[in-house]
């Protein structure tokens, strides 16, 4: 330990510790170097199994707070993340040490210790060892104790939690917010308990059992997993008086170990678009085009790999050794998978998207506006080549799906990254294969007088099958391209194409394909507007020459959150109106000079 040489010179900090099911308290150091455990000798003892004896290190030197763990048993977590190295905290940070949270804090010099910080309570968060987070179910570090490291490893600032902003109304007193932090420790730290606990049964069953008996699913291996889970749930239950696990723990393991454990129930869900995992316990869904942390995850490596190699049987391909993983399962799920360098899991599943919906809806919805449903009614009719550019949040999809619906009588063809179902699947017919297969398909498609071609741009050979296709001729395309503006959807576009040619011709390529593009977010009231309507006239040095047919512009936030505004239309007709007409489609040039709708 440091020794101060005199109290001017040595920095004073508090250390707030709260203990599972008890109170917190706050004690104040005179010292640049505190050491935390179990025993007498530590200036912070911590007087529970859990601990060990020298368990941790909390430095403040320079203005900061560094915490190292001394090799302990059960390991020390800053906001719920396993340290492996001295690591920089801050005021509000929170560390786990056995069953203690402690926060650390600067003290009053004087005297007067300022009241606690108050402690921050995290959104809903990925639990358990796996995950680098502490578990309910750790060992005894009495029985396995550890020894001083003796060297202070590099530093790395912790991982922060979420701040409230400043502007956002007063929350609950620091007492409420205290008694909500201490719920969801204890409620994280029960979940974490429960997935080790299933992680173990996991582990014993499919160790006792052949590993290709697991890659199907049914009544025969029900039959001979389940003598062999009992007699591991029978042994857990002797190695862990007092701490079995749950019949609720058996379930889960019986759920990993025969069908696909949480992806089950969310792969059968139809609002759930895609699901992530990093790793096996950190697992997000995404429903509406917003993506949220769902738990519990899967238990282990174990079980995740179980419904891995499951799912690559379902597409026909088993789980071998190569790495990326890229399946079609049956229901045209798309399956990527990989492992991160350190041998994590990444996971993504999508779902095909489905796509429903009408113009009138979006007007309802007040996506759009009336007049602007009735001017893509008259470019659909023309056949004109339309770009919808958004993000990936279900935008695009409600104005693809209206546009599909606005032309009944024809053959939706798709391409690319669409993945779509419809309404009614008869009117649809999938172009996949080999690029060079695809790129003629699209050829085909563009020339098919009852065919509408409808394609998501994500790959640049895709991109510059589908200009190609509308250079020789092809219309009533509609494409939709990923991307947070419409200008970087151009520019995303504009980088696709160039790979052949320079950026110019690339440009002028592109913006003689499609008349009209469309832009479409998801504003702060969770509603998609489509924020502007243009045509595509041409270049103009590095850019396009883009003119507005519509564009939406926000009046006020009314109460609840809800953003008004107006859709604003040009105010002479666009010179697309020409072509529409040359097309044989009237077009009622007030439709571009009402006042603004709402």
């Amino acid at each position: 330990m440091v020794s101060p040489t005199s109290k001017a010179q040595v920095p004073l900090f508090a250390v707030v510790i709260h203990e599972k099911g008890g109170a917190e308290r706050r004690e104040v150091f005179e010292t640049s170097e505190i050491s935390v455990g179990r025993v007498q000798g530590n200036d912070l003892m911590l007087p529970k199994g859990n601990v060990s004896k020298r368990h941790a290190r909390v430095l403040h030197r320079d203005g900061r707070f560094i915490v190292t763990d001394l090799n302990s048993t059960n390991g020390t977590y800053v906001n719920r993340r396993r340290i492996t190295q001295a690591t920089i905290v801050r005021e509000g940070d929170r560390i786990f040490i056995g069953d203690f949270v402690l926060r650390v804090e600067s003290a009053d010099p004087t005297g007067d210790a300022p009241p606690p910080a108050p402690s921050l309570t995290p959104g809903p968060r990925p639990t358990g060892s796996d995950s680098g987070q502490p578990s309910a179910g750790m060992r005894s570090a009495v029985e396995d104790d550890d020894e001083l490291t003796g060297s202070m490893p590099r530093m790395v600032a912790a991982p922060r939690l979420p701040v409230p902003s400043a502007e956002a109304p007063p929350g609950p007193s620091p007492a409420a917010r205290a008694a909500r932090t201490t719920q969801s420790d204890e409620e994280d730290t029960q979940r974490a308990l429960t997935l080790d606990f299933v992680a173990e049964l996991v582990a014993r069953v499919s160790r006792a059992l052949p590993a290709s008996s697991f890659e199907a699913r049914g009544q025969e291996l029900a039959e001979r997993v389940e003598p062999v889970l009992r007699d591991a749930w029978t042994q857990l239950s002797g190695e862990r008086p007092g701490r079995a696990p749950s019949e609720a723990a058996v379930d889960l393991a019986r759920s990993e170990l025969l069908e696909l454990g949480p992806l089950t129930e969310l792969l059968a869900d139809g609002n759930v678009s895609e699901l992530a995992l990093v790793g096996p316990r950190r697992l997000s869904v995404t429903r509406s085009g917003r993506g949220r942390p769902h738990a519990p995850g899967f238990s282990g490596d174990t079980g995740l790999r179980l419904a891995l190699s499951r799912l690559c049987v379902a597409a026909g391909e088993p789980l071998g050794e190569a790495l990326p993983v890229e399946r079609r399962l049956p229901d045209g799920t798309r399956l990527s998978a990989t492992r991160g360098a350190s041998g994590e899991w990444l996971i993504v599943l999508r779902k095909p998207r489905r796509l429903y919906g009408s113009l009138e809806d979006l007007v309802r919805r007040g996506t759009i506006s009336r007049a602007i449903a009735t001017f893509l009614h008259q470019c659909l009719t023309a056949r004109l080549n339309l770009l919808v550019i958004g993000p990936r949040d279900g935008g695009t999809d409600l104005i693809l799906g209206a546009l599909a619906a606005a032309v009944p009588d024809e053959e939706i063809l798709y391409a690319g990254e669409l993945d779509a179902s419809f309404d009614n699947d008869s009117r649809r017919l999938a172009l996949g294969g080999p690029p060079a297969q695809v790129a003629h398909g699209i050829q085909l498609a563009t020339r098919v007088p009852l065919g509408r071609l409808m394609v998501e741009l994500g790959q640049p050979a895709l991109s510059e099958a589908v200009c190609a296709a509308i250079g020789d001729g092809g219309d009533g395309v509609i494409a939709s391209r990923t991307a947070g503006s419409l200008r970087r959807g151009l520019v995303r576009l504009v980088s696709d194409l160039a790979r052949d040619r320079d950026a110019a011709s690339a440009r002028e390529l592109l913006a003689g394909s499609f008349e009209v593009v469309i832009e479409v977010a998801r504003l702060r009231d969770e509603r998609h507007r489509v924020l502007r309507v243009a045509e595509v006239s041409g270049t103009q040095g590095e850019d396009f020459e883009l003119l507005d047919i519509f564009t939406f512009v926000a009046d006020r936030t009314a109460a609840g959150g809800l953003i008004e505004g107006s859709f604003v239309p040009a105010a002479n007709p666009p010179p697309v109106t020409e072509l529409l007409r040359l097309r044989g489609v009237a077009t009622d040039s007030s439709l571009f000079s009402r006042p603004p709708s709402r």
